[in-house]
């Protein structure tokens, strides 16, 4: 497979990511939503902001319709799941070249790579199967290590979009195969972490020492996530981040905010207890 895209997509600023999820079992409640969750904590861990998370069902106009405003908002990364079976409601490969205005053609590359799954098992390629293989015009497959239906790689513009199969295992193995080191190319971009958790204090007179750690240290943000009830037992859980050019820049960041934020905690609330997360 050749990787055409050997560069950031992003000059200046972070690039940026949706994650659209689709199927009609996931909008029912029928399965939980992991596949978004774990590409997000993947994405995260590369620098890479994820700005929305979409979940569409198996409607080519509702699938169509957030592809054509991804590409309308420029953003550098769509990354789907779920619509490239054999099945009458798999309708991801079409959509995406409805929404583009692409030819919707069956592609050899991917024929072949279905042709051997299905050579091994001793079973004929079926109209259902062969559609398996068709996809817009001047897409890249991804192989597929543990299914049949191989994935998308196509670059429209500014855009780059993968589209991966619905199955978790499917989807994290083609992720980690070949989607991940795309990615590593076209971010440019280092992500840092750190917990700490405040015990007996509540958010609301935490909420002033947060904006104003964010206003002294520039780059970091600050997430309050409660653990405990407000009036009564208050657990906090504040979670830094930062995303930047260097990895080493972005942990100096969030060492720097998490040890003011301690200090002012510690010097505003004498009975507040703290613990590294």
């Amino acid at each position: 497979m050749t990787f055409y895209l050997l560069f950031p997509l992003s000059k200046s600023g972070m690039t940026t990511a949706w994650v659209i999820t689709i199927g009609n079992e996931i909008l029912i409640g029928k399965i939980v939503n992991t596949n978004a969750t774990w590409l997000c904590q993947k994405l995260t861990s590369m620098g890479i902001q994820v700005n929305r998370i979409i979940c569409v069902p198996d409607e080519e106009e509702d699938i169509a319709e957030v592809f054509k405003e991804a590409i309308k908002k420029k953003i550098d990364i769509v990354i789907s799941t779920g619509g490239l079976g054999p099945t009458f409601d798999d309708k991801t490969s079409y959509c995406i070249a409805k929404a583009l205005n692409l030819e919707y053609q069956l592609n050899q590359e991917a024929l072949k790579m279905i042709e051997e799954k299905y050579k091994e098992k001793n079973m004929e390629l079926t109209e259902h199967r062969i559609k398996m293989a068709k996809m817009p015009k001047d897409s890249e497959p991804i192989r597929n290590p543990i299914g049949t239906a191989p994935g998308i790689m196509l670059r429209y513009g500014k855009t780059m979009i993968f589209a991966l199969p619905g199955v978790p295992s499917e989807m994290k193995a083609m992720f980690e195969e070949t989607v991940s080191k795309v990615l590593r190319k076209i971010s440019g971009q280092s992500y840092a972490e750190t917990y700490l958790k405040v015990i007996g204090v509540p958010e609301s007179s935490i909420a002033p020492l947060i904006e104003e750690v964010m206003e002294a240290i520039s780059g970091v943000y600050i997430k309050s996530h409660p653990r405990g009830r407000e009036l009564g037992e208050p657990l906090l859980e504040i979670h830094f981040s930062a995303i930047v050019d260097e990895k080493s820049k972005a942990q100096r960041i969030v060492s720097e905010a998490k040890e003011l934020f301690k200090k002012l905690v510690v010097n505003e609330f004498r009975e507040a207890k703290l613990e590294n997360g």
